[in-house]
């Protein structure tokens, strides 16, 4: 703080004779304030500080005041020395501390602030050649490693992997449904490995007949990588298709946009790219809506694009981190933990365990309803230390989720602030409302699934048991009720969770905090250091893996809908390229393969060049700057009292280094000082640099950003090199554990195989004959266009010569009259998904009659 300052020596003790000097003293200290807020005022602080203390100073000292101690007038003027310094019993003693007290709190707030503004200036950059000069002489000038072509490189393998490993997760998947639906089906194991066996051997037998091998030419493969930038680029086009897109193309969409356009999402520029697809996604769901509750009730592609999102590698670190000890320490190591709250199923239990255990009936009513059951003391007695034990489970999630709130990504904070602000602006929402929504998408739809299926998650490496998932179900019922503000009401299955309503509600208001908190976050710009214009500065153009397929599939999506994403009329940039394209691609799985697109921006070629030599000017230009001031003597920054005077004028400093040069015998300084002037000259004529009174306050400007960051941008390289190589020995290990997964799943299917494998090995092979009228009677032929007629003479031949295919011929009388054929998966599928008709060319099934049918007679009951 600029003005009077006080030391410990200037602390001044009253005389004992002279109480009055108190106000005096006061007034005169009040005097000089108001003195050094003129002079505050009038810009004129510099010069006067010390003469304003020492005039305060001579005025004390003349009323008897010293430093600390009493002046003898009487004596000689060196007078008798007498302190009151600690003496409790001198007059004023208390207001004289205070008085100190608040000279030392003065002084240390103006440290405070000094130190806030040297910081402030600093992060924009605001500084003098000078200071940039003393920066520099702070730095090591050593020779930058240029780490971009070895990243791009790891960034590239992460991709192809991350896709491989992605394939393996869904044949893994698919592979699992298929399991579930055979046995739900009681079928017959044996024909699934069959079958896959014959699928492997057809498959390769197809590869071995060289399917048509997809080319492209030049000026296709330049459009897509014109169109596959301009997606990337200009996210409003991909904010507009994931909500016109159908349901079932929705998870392929989202993985071509979120695995494979921005695969590269470790790095600044993908994460800030990305993040402005979210902003304009939410902005568009939110203005369909009325209020901010509705984002959690409507079909919203928002929570699909999130879950996605989450799973990349800064969530997944997050959850196995954070969560993943809590879980293996508290469930998963805790093979007697039972968390089961249901009075029901708790009496159920200990009827079975009493019979099991003794071997008798047991005695106790079983015919007794929920609410005798809550009042038996045996049930209470097994309730209450499992809810004890549930809140102490619960309390360290709460408390492991908390505390790690500046460890949670940045992007899934960035995304709730979004929804909040957007909340704020477009809605009269109560805040708890806005909170609940904002504990949803981060708990519900990030934590939560980790917490339920950490297997799935891939944070555990243990196997759960079915009593530890159920625990966790009713851990994550506790904790989702908690962060979005919600207590269990007395219905339903909720009625058994009440106990936990007391601690829920404990705990409300840190939860409220902490949403308030985890919004508190710059914008991306900012925090990433990326903003649009950085596009114009990329040393190596963006690259990506993407598959044929992916490609026609995003082709098809772009044209069905482009009369909806077009943003002009006329000359619309998505428009212009897809003219330029031939027709989608037509891809099977056999020729499907990965291509790498370096992606081009096609609608900068009027100025590309003139961007291109001003943004490599300009690097140059910065470099050689650098260099100079390196090499010259630290300027000092002129006193004068005009403010553009104080300005640097950075030509004068420019033409002194070539003097400087000169003189030291340094013809490279003189060279590189006289090169800026000229590049100076030449960026300014082109209008990416502005001058005043040849100050060049703005590019100064930069060049002090560069300095200030020019070690952290060298050591973020160096960390994301480190942390890509990392993730890339991660991702390759993954890959050997789903290898793992599948072999663990055929070891399964056939000790399946082995338990329940068909009795009869004799059974016939010959088609099984059976009538219309007794598969109408049946109910497996809904419908058919055989005519009524040749109902009675009309017969089926059902047989099967590949596993899960059964083969139909329907014949009337002795002649054949056309067949058809039936996939086992298929039928399966569709009454999984609750599709009651299978509807062929000439007739239509009930599935699941159909399923029945072929059950009793083909396969054995397990």
């Amino acid at each position: 703080m600029e003005g009077l300052e006080i030391e410990d020596e200037d602390v001044i003790l009253l005389d004992e004779d002279d109480d009055s000097s108190s106000s005096s003293t006061v007034n005169s200290i009040n005097n000089s304030n108001n003195i050094n807020n003129i002079n505050k005022n009038n810009g004129n602080t510099n010069g006067n500080d010390e003469s304003n203390k020492t005039t305060l100073m001579t005025s004390l000292r003349e009323k008897g005041w010293g430093s600390g101690m009493l002046v003898d007038k009487e004596k000689n003027q060196y007078g008798t020395i007498k302190s009151y310094k600690d003496d409790k019993s001198s007059p004023w003693f208390e207001e004289r501390q205070v008085i100190a007290t608040l000279y030392k709190a003065r002084v240390l707030l103006h440290e405070m602030i000094y130190t806030k503004m040297n910081q402030e200036r600093l992060l924009s950059g605001n500084l003098c050649v000078g200071e940039i000069q003393s920066l520099l002489n702070t730095q090591k000038e050593d020779v930058e490693t240029d780490w971009i072509a070895e990243i791009q490189e790891l960034k590239r393998n992460m991709v192809a992997e991350i896709r491989r490993n992605h394939l393996l997760e869904r044949d893994v998947n698919k592979l699992d449904k298929r399991i579930a639906l055979l046995i739900k089906h009681r079928s017959n194991i044996k024909d699934l490995l069959l079958e896959q066996n014959k699928g492997k051997k057809d498959k390769k037998k197809k590869g071995d007949d060289k399917a048509e091998y997809i080319t492209l030419d030049q000026k296709q493969l330049e459009s897509y990588q014109n169109l596959f930038y301009l997606l990337q680029t200009e996210p409003h086009y991909l904010a507009k298709l994931v909500t016109l897109i159908q349901a079932d193309q929705m998870e392929d969409f989202l993985d071509t946009v979120f695995l494979t356009l921005f695969g590269d999402d470790f790095s600044p520029r993908e994460e800030f790219l990305i993040l402005s697809l979210f902003r304009l996604a939410i902005g568009q769901e939110m203005s369909r809506i009325k209020s901010a509750g509705d984002l959690l009730a409507v079909e919203s592609v928002v929570p699909k694009m999130i879950i996605t999102y989450t799973r990349r590698k800064q969530g997944h670190e997050f959850l196995k981190q954070i969560i993943a000890p809590i879980l293996e320490n508290n469930v998963v190591n805790a093979p007697d933990l039972n968390l089961e709250l249901n009075a029901v199923q708790v009496y159920q239990n200990m009827i079975s365990e009493q019979e099991i255990q003794t071997g008798a009936k047991s005695t106790l009513n079983r015919g007794l309803g929920e609410d005798q059951i809550i009042q038996l003391k045996e049930v209470q007695s097994i309730l209450e230390p499992r809810v004890e034990k549930c809140i102490q489970i619960c309390e360290r999630f709460f408390t492991g989720i908390i505390q790690s709130l500046n460890r949670l990504p940045y992007g899934i904070r960035w995304i709730c602030k979004q929804i909040q602000s957007i909340a704020q602006k477009n809605f009269d929402s109560k805040p708890d409302e806005i909170a609940k929504v904002i504990g949803y998408f981060v708990y519900y739809r990030f934590i939560n699934l980790a917490i339920v299926t950490p297997d799935a998650f891939e944070i555990l490496d243990k196997e759960l048991s079915i009593t530890s998932r159920k625990n966790l179900v009713n851990i994550a019922k506790v904790l989702q009720n908690l962060f979005t503000l919600k207590t269990f009401q007395n219905q339903g299955s909720e009625r058994w969770m009440q106990p936990l309503n007391k601690w829920i509600l404990s705990k409300t208001n840190i939860v409220r905090q902490y949403l308030e908190d985890l919004i508190q976050v710059t914008d991306p710009s900012e925090y990433l250091r990326v903003d649009k214009y950085n596009e114009l500065t990329l040393k190596l153009n963006p690259v990506v893996v993407i598959s044929l397929g992916e490609i026609s599939q995003t082709h098809r999506l772009l044209i069905a809908n482009l009369s909806a994403l077009k943003m002009k009329e006329k000359e619309d940039p998505l428009e212009l390229i897809l003219k330029t394209l031939p027709a989608p691609l037509e891809v099977v799985e056999e020729n499907d393969r990965e291509i790498q697109l370096t992606l081009i921006n096609r609608f900068k070629e009027n100025i590309e060049k003139e961007i291109s030599i001003s943004a490599s000017l300009l690097a140059e230009t910065k470099e050689l700057v650098i260099s100079v001031l390196r090499s010259i003597p630290i300027q000092q920054k002129p006193q004068q009292q005009n403010d553009d005077e104080k300005r640097d004028d950075l030509i004068s400093i420019l033409q002194n280094a070539i003097k400087h040069g000169k003189e030291t015998n340094n013809p490279q300084l003189s060279s590189n000082a006289e090169k800026i002037i000229n590049n100076l000259k030449k960026m300014e004529a082109e209008g990416s640099i502005q001058s005043e009174n040849n100050q060049y306050e703005g590019f100064i400007k930069v060049i002090a950003l560069e300095v200030i960051n020019r070690q952290e941008i060298r050591e973020q390289q160096r960390k994301e090199r480190m942390r890509l190589t990392i993730a890339l020995r991660d991702l390759r290990k993954h890959q050997s554990y789903l290898n793992d997964q599948i072999q663990h799943y055929t070891s399964y299917l056939k000790d399946v195989l082995l338990h329940y494998g068909p009795k009869d090995k004799k059974k016939s092979t010959k088609p099984m004959k059976i009538s219309f009228k007794e598969l109408t009677k049946k109910g497996v032929i809904v419908e058919s266009d055989i005519p009524k007629l040749s109902h009675g003479s009309t017969s089926f031949y059902i047989s099967s010569d590949a596993p899960g295919i059964f083969d139909i011929e329907a014949k009337i009388g002795v002649a054949s009259v056309g067949t058809l054929s039936l996939s086992l998966d298929d039928l399966l599928d569709k009454s999984s998904a609750g599709i009651p008709y299978l509807k062929l060319e000439n007739i239509v099934l009930d599935v699941n009659m159909t399923l029945h049918l072929l059950n009793r007679h083909f396969l054995k009951n397990i």
